[in-house]
């Protein structure tokens, strides 16, 4: 007979359950004290039987709080689904229900905020107001979860009924606000509407993150920096009769801090970029320098009348890339703060520069060691002339933009150092001239 049941259930039929209970007046009894993981309440529930529902109710109220292998009660499966008026008739049997948590501690307050069933979620909150403030697994609110599933409009709902400074500013095990999780997530909209309802951007998580270090963490550059400059925009834009407000430069810190940490990130990022290809690079020419050192010109083409020099040459250039080489991959692996300083880093890279540029100037003097004894000069081969031309020009192109770069920046530098001289000397200025005022006002006889 409980297969009929659950049958019956499973069709939404409420004439068998009748039926059936006329036979066995006990059966809803039996299913309670059974092995079972599910109810007929369950199944019916689920899969949106409101009549199935409320005839189980009239018959027996205590099915309401039965909960299955989950601990999911028919209330949990109703609001993951969406079933409003089966959500109102459970509730009008028992709000005490909108208390019971399942294996993961989430009460139906919570499955539905996940699910962002709005509607659902606004008549649980009615019916208990303080199933709302339970906390779930790793010490996350129900607004965590609303952030966490990106369920905007439940979040909406829930911050205008529940919204105290307290609440909204809640951390969880991790030491992370509702506002850490938009950021990392790069919830634009949610970013806006929280900064507007006075969640404190400045609050650090356990790993010492604020929101914005997040946003910066979990973005690519350009994206973070877009979810900068949308918050102020639509922020202002709102209108002033229906905003909420806010601390004093909420948005403007905002702006201002996130801008900061983006830009420290791009320099740690570069920074670590470079340092990886830089070793690459040293070692690469490392050992380039070793084969040809290892293998010289034969004696012949050392000995031959008008190369003594060039061989000289050949070995300088291969000794001063080798050396660049190996200084560079040592700075690398030698465990200094080199990510620390910026200065450090374009002094690494300089090195390679030199490394690099001997390398090719010593690859030009062993081509020549290397070619018949007819070709053995430069001005023979244009494809040579050609090459330590164009490698000498794009040399100085590149080390002319360093010289304007350099230049720019102290211009700037000294630009501004006089402007914060004359700022000061203005004040200092404005101060002798309002004491000698006064001192001539308070002396008439002057």
């Amino acid at each position: 007979m409980e297969f009929e049941l659950y049958e019956a259930a499973m069709k939404g039929n409420v004439h068998s359950l009748l039926e059936l209970l006329k036979k066995d007046k006990l059966l809803l009894d039996r299913i309670m004290t059974g092995n079972r993981n599910e109810t007929p309440l369950h199944i019916a529930a689920m899969l949106g039987h409101l009549d199935f529902v409320e005839e189980i109710l009239a018959q027996k109220t205590e099915l309401a709080r039965e909960q299955d292998s989950q601990s999911s009660t028919p209330l949990h499966l109703a609001a993951a689904k969406g079933y409003l008026h089966i959500v109102e008739s459970l509730v009008r049997v028992d709000p005490e229900i909108c208390l019971f948590r399942d294996k993961y501690k989430r009460n139906p307050l919570h499955v539905a905020a996940m699910k962002g069933h709005v509607d659902v979620l606004e008549c649980l909150v009615q019916a208990r107001h303080d199933a709302a403030h339970s906390v779930v697994e790793h010490g996350q609110t129900i607004l965590h979860l609303c952030v966490k599933h990106n369920k905007l409009e439940a979040l909406k709902l829930l911050i205008d009924i529940l919204g105290d400074d307290q609440f909204i500013n809640s951390r969880d095990e991790d030491g992370n606000t509702i506002l850490h999780l938009a950021a990392a997530d790069g919830q634009t909209e949610t970013i806006t509407f929280l900064t507007n309802k006075g969640v404190d951007p400045n609050i650090t998580n356990s790993k010492g993150f604020t929101a914005l270090g997040l946003l910066a963490q979990g973005q690519s550059m350009e994206r973070a920096l877009e979810i900068v400059n949308y918050v102020p925009q639509t922020s202002e834009n709102h209108d002033p009769s229906k905003r909420t407000v806010v601390p004093n430069n909420t948005v403007t810190t905002f702006h201002t801090l996130t801008k900061k940490e983006i830009k420290r990130e791009r320099k740690r990022k570069w920074q670590k970029g470079m340092h990886e290809a830089l070793m690459v690079v040293a070692i690469l020419v490392a050992t380039i320098a070793y084969e040809a050192g290892k293998d010289p010109p034969n004696e012949s083409a050392k000995a031959m009348r008008g190369f003594e020099n060039c061989y000289k040459l050949f070995k300088a250039f291969n000794t001063i890339s080798f050396i660049a080489s190996l200084s560079t991959i040592i700075l690398l692996i030698s465990g200094l703060p080199l990510k620390r300083r910026r200065i450090t880093t374009w002094i690494v890279m300089l090195t390679m520069w030199v490394a690099i540029t001997c390398t090719a100037l010593s690859y030009s003097f062993l081509i020549v060691f290397a070619s018949p004894e007819k070709d053995k000069t430069y001005d023979e081969d244009p494809v040579v002339v050609i090459a330590v031309r164009t490698w000498t020009g794009l040399m100085s192109l590149i080390f002319l933009c360093h010289i304007i770069r350099l230049i720019w920046k102290l211009v700037l530098k000294v630009l501004r150092l006089v402007c914060r001289v004359l700022r000061l000397v203005g004040k200092v200025l404005k101060f002798v001239y309002k004491a000698f005022k006064k001192g001539k006002s308070e002396n008439p006889m002057v």
